[in-house]
């Protein structure tokens, strides 16, 4: 009987498909930049400035507001959202939108989390 040894990467490699496959329940044709924001936001322990999403993931202003309304409640085509994170106004700045996840996107996360650490 041979033995196959699985490297360190290997093993990585595995619990990142098992996220991505994760993520894809939510829809199968999920883009990559979709699961980069919901990331983002479920590490962050804070709210998170819609501009310092974009900053991180090297993503324009549009792209993760379009993001943010699809993981949200309605997607931009008016269409029910998946209501993992919420974006409210800064009550700060008012130009300024923050972001979080909603309970719902908790639960999302910890099941994100459990996925991976099995």
């Amino acid at each position: 009987m041979t033995h196959i040894k699985v490297t360190e990467q290997q093993k990585e490699i595995s619990i990142l498909l098992k996220a991505i496959e994760k993520m894809r329940e939510l829809d199968q044709e999920i883009q990559a930049q979709t699961i980069a924001v919901f990331l983002v936001v479920a590490k962050s322990p804070l709210p998170i400035k819609m501009q310092d999403i974009g900053k991180e993931l090297g993503l324009a202003q549009s792209s993760v507001s379009r993001n943010v309304a699809y993981l949200g409640d309605w997607s931009r085509h008016k269409e029910k959202g998946h209501g993992l994170i919420e974006a409210y106004e800064d009550p700060m700045e008012r130009r300024r939108k923050l972001v979080k996840l909603t309970k719902k996107g908790e639960r999302f996360a910890t099941s994100l989390y459990e996925t991976i650490n099995q």
